[in-house]
């Protein structure tokens, strides 16, 4: 688990309301390993994320959404939070961006929440997924394969839900390291 990330470009989608846990342990790992970490929000500014019961830090925002392009990264990350995926789904760029990076082959890690916008996106069908249990029912109706275990690798697509984040970041580290490079994807 030695390889460096240098010249990885890796994308978070956040809206407000993302889980703050997920977002800063996830840059700080990919950080760590020398990975070019880039938030995308809504729009070109600040996110607020939520941590426990309340709001939580501002973060700056590298780039709008309806700017973004999943050829201008070699990875997409979104951390959970219900907040954040209710926003995100208010928009086709989500749709759009988030289907660019499956539709090409290349890693998609999504924490919680998360889960749903891989419905949303309609690129859940024949996907085994794990994530929280109140999604199961609309996983198995988009025709997907809802797993119980606390993560799930198919493929590039790594969902997964667990109160230890640190185990999920990990995990998509791992099957990182274990690819020989991401760009091959692109």
């Amino acid at each position: 688990m030695s390889k460096s990330f240098s010249g990885d470009k890796i994308a978070i989608l956040v809206a407000n309301g993302f889980t703050e846990q997920d977002l800063t342990h996830t840059q700080r790992a990919l950080q760590a390993k020398g990975a070019n970490t880039r938030i995308i929000g809504m729009d070109q500014g600040v996110v607020n994320s939520w941590t426990g019961e309340a709001w939580g830090h501002h973060f700056a925002a590298d780039c709008a959404l309806n700017t973004a392009l999943a050829a201008d990264f070699d990875m997409l990350i979104i951390p959970g939070g219900r907040r954040s995926v209710e926003k995100l789904k208010l928009t086709a760029h989500t749709r759009r961006f988030l289907g660019g990076f499956i539709d090409a082959g290349k890693p998609v890690a999504l924490f919680n929440d998360a889960l749903e916008l891989l419905i949303f996106s309609e690129r859940a069908e024949g996907r085994v997924v794990a994530g929280p249990q109140d999604y199961s029912k609309a996983v198995k109706e988009a025709g997907a394969t809802y797993c119980e275990d606390s993560c799930v690798v198919d493929g590039n697509l790594i969902t997964g839900y667990d109160a230890d984040v640190n185990q999920y970041i990990d995990a998509v580290i791992k099957h990182l390291a274990d690819k020989p490079d991401m760009k091959e994807a692109a």
